[in-house]
């Protein structure tokens, strides 16, 4: 019984990170085109980490709550004893790409480095990738 339970989160966790995958393909895709705003590579950033750590606390059967927080993510990765592939604060300012950005003024002048949350989110499906595919049991990931 536990090994059809892990085995349905296994593939539900695989399935939530090809939908992060596809918003990874859609923020390379737009990443270097100046007529796409920051608010839309920024929200798939986001998206692409957002669903990174989701499939990752479905395949370690944990619980989480419909949010777009991903400090709030990151710290529930972390307390399960899995070590996500960068700090809180590379993560967290992406969490106002989510809604915010996208229906209220952003600030141009600061720019949104393109190049680095692209890094960034491309890390996060690689970690995700990691996590899902190893036995459970092995948590320690790095």
């Amino acid at each position: 019984m536990g090994n059809e339970r892990e085995a349905r989160q296994q593939e539900l966790a695989r399935l939530m990170l090809r939908k992060a995958q596809q918003d990874l393909d859609a923020l390379t895709a737009l990443r270097d085109n100046r007529k796409i705003a920051d608010e839309i590579v920024g929200f798939h950033a986001q998206q692409t980490i957002e669903k990174a750590l989701k499939a990752t606390l479905t395949r370690l059967g944990i619980q989480y709550d419909f949010t777009h927080d991903l400090a709030a993510l990151f710290e529930q990765v972390e307390e399960a004893g899995v070590k996500p592939p960068a700090s809180l604060t590379e993560v967290e300012e992406l969490t106002a790409f989510a809604v915010q950005f996208r229906y209220a003024l952003y600030d141009e002048d600061e720019g949104l480095d393109r190049q680095a949350k692209t890094g960034l989110a491309e890390k996060f499906i690689g970690w995700a990738q990691d996590v899902i595919e190893k036995p459970l049991g092995n948590e320690a990931i790095e």
